[in-house]
């Protein structure tokens, strides 16, 4: 049962009322993401060309200086990987593109998580 996709600078109350989600969950899909958002900005492999050639980028990198392959391939990992409590909701975000499976809950969470680092979104 996927749903249509909601932008990523969706404000969390739409998204919570798109999912049905509570807080509960909502921190465990949060904690998915800063986990995937470590992984991605201390490695310079997923650097876009541009930040690799670009002698001031210094972990932890920004969600801009981070390849659409690398959060691509880190968004189906999270999915892939995610435990039965939170798949339900990942299930919710599929949808097919003409070239690649897309997830749109994951990405949600993914950007949201580079966008306030160093803040909680409670």
């Amino acid at each position: 049962m996927s749903l249509v996709p909601l932008a990523q600078s969706a404000d969390k109350q739409v998204l919570f009322a798109r999912l049905g989600l509570n807080e509960q969950i909502h921190k465990l899909l949060l904690q998915e993401a800063q986990n995937a958002r470590d992984s991605l900005s201390r490695n310079p492999h997923n650097l876009t060309d541009h930040s690799r050639a670009d002698p001031n980028i210094r972990t932890p990198y920004k969600w801009d200086e981070i390849s659409e392959t690398a959060k691509h391939r880190e968004i189906l990992t999270v999915v892939n990987n995610a435990p039965p409590h939170t798949k339900y909701y990942y299930a919710m975000g599929q949808y097919q593109t003409t070239v690649n499976e897309e997830n749109w809950v994951a990405r949600w969470y993914l950007w949201h998580s580079f966008r306030y680092r160093s803040v909680h979104i409670t």
